[in-house]
């Protein structure tokens, strides 16, 4: 990541917060974010998507108390469950994912559930609730992680299981870099990025940290099949 790369009015469009920061489409097709919080947008080049045999696998969780959960793809059918879940975390948690006060969380799903503009992934419980939701938007030849984890479920190792699929994805597209966008404060996303085993590197503008992943080609993800603690 350049000093240039990391100038605020770059970054892509966090969610609820003004950015000019780009999101993928299709070829030849415009699109806008949601307008949650004003803002130029500017469209971007499409993105190849990972190969459909590796996204498309679901993977068992097993926790350390032997509950059963499930790790898989996400899409535009699992908005209603999404919204269930964003209205069950904490304030906190949902500024923390967000940068700030969550606002028409509805349409902006519609963005980030769309895989015209990225991959999106779930953990789930065996009644379907939704716990855990995981994103990577393309960015040019990078991608940005986002996880939001509810907070009953949080420091179980979900985050690290969602962050190791979605950086698995990105390398299966030909992506070699990925960051998050977060505040210092966030402990659990911080250290859920460090134990990916990638080279990282920190980065604070203005009170946003910029954690960025340099993925080696070809590396294999840890199995997602038994979190340990963390988030």
């Amino acid at each position: 990541m350049t000093a240039s790369r990391t100038r605020l009015e770059r970054l892509w469009h966090r969610p609820f917060r003004r950015s000019a920061r780009r999101c993928a489409v299709p070829e030849g097709q415009g699109t806008r974010l949601p307008g949650l919080a004003g803002g130029p947008y500017r469209q971007a080049r499409p993105h190849p998507a990972p190969a459909a045999r590796a996204w498309e696998a679901v993977s068992r969780l097993s926790l350390p108390d032997g509950t059963g959960l499930v790790l898989r793809p996400a899409g535009p059918a699992d908005k209603a469950a999404a919204l269930a879940m964003h209205g069950r975390c904490s304030p906190d948690a949902l500024r923390l994912r967000y940068h700030g006060p969550v606002r028409d969380a509805d349409r902006y799903l519609d963005h980030l559930l769309d895989p015209r503009h990225g991959r999106s992934l779930v953990v789930a419980a065996p009644d379907g609730r939704i716990l855990a939701l995981g994103h990577l938007m393309w960015d040019d030849e990078e991608a940005e992680l986002a996880v939001l984890i509810e907070d009953a479920w949080q420091r179980r190792g979900l985050g690290v299981a969602l962050l190791r699929r979605l950086t698995e994805a990105a390398r299966a597209a030909g992506i070699g870099t990925v960051y998050a966008m977060t505040q210092a404060a966030n402990a659990g996303l911080i250290a859920a990025m460090r134990r990916l085993a990638t080279p990282l590197d920190f980065r604070t503008e203005d009170g946003t940290l910029v954690i960025t992943a340099t993925l080696a080609a070809g590396a294999a993800a840890t199995p997602a099949s038994a979190p340990t603690p963390g988030r």
